[in-house]
């Protein structure tokens, strides 16, 4: 009887121990991006697409604009939002790295937005005449909490565009502090550089 129970106890003792060993696991690190995977040709960047409830805009820091907003004699587009941040920042970045990093918009205004499926969207950007690769993205969660943190998940896709092919994926998904400022935009703006330094 007390072997019996002995035997039971090791096995619980085990089973919690390997609970524990799997539930920490580290996750399987995710290769950063590949500049070569290119091929040397253009990179085109189009705008982020927002599946967030929210519209991401910025705010204004100038009170004058915010109170002609409130009069409704000034509208709120003329604020950046996230989305523009973010691939403004990808742009950059890739073009440190020597890539050509273009936004489709400049070939053709109707290319600005696309489809986040790769067949979907590589077969339009060769209708619209571009060549080299795509870089998808797609805000899913950018929430700032009562607690002063903001939680972001933001998942990427490149695409080559002759073939549909996918070259690489990336999901970032972060939690963090609110800037020392309090300024909300300047928040913002530096979750946004965090979001692509995770990309490299």
């Amino acid at each position: 009887m007390v072997a019996e129970k002995n035997t039971r106890m090791m096995r619980a003792g085990l089973f919690i121990f390997m609970l524990a060993v799997c539930g920490c696991a580290t996750p399987t690190s995710q290769p950063p991006f590949a500049v070569q995977a290119l091929g040397g040709k253009s990179l085109w960047i189009p705008s982020a697409r927002n599946s967030t409830d929210g519209d991401l805009r910025l705010q204004s820091t100038n009170p004058l604009r915010s109170l002609g907003e409130i009069a409704g004699k000034i509208s709120p587009d003329y604020r950046p939002t996230v989305t523009d941040l973010l691939r403004a920042f990808i742009k950059l970045e890739m073009e440190q790295r020597k890539v050509q990093a273009r936004f489709p918009e400049e070939h053709d205004a109707r290319l600005s937005v696309l489809p986040l499926g790769n067949e979907a969207a590589a077969r339009i950007a060769r209708e619209g005449g571009l060549d080299g690769s795509l870089l998808l993205s797609e805000i899913r969660r950018w929430e700032a909490d009562t607690a002063g943190l903001l939680r972001l998940w933001v998942e990427f896709k490149l695409v080559r565009i002759a073939d549909s092919a996918l070259l690489w994926e990336r999901r970032v998904q972060k939690v963090l502090p609110a800037g020392r400022s309090g300024n909300p935009a300047e928040m913002h703006s530096d979750a946004v550089r965090e979001v692509v330094k995770e990309l490299f």
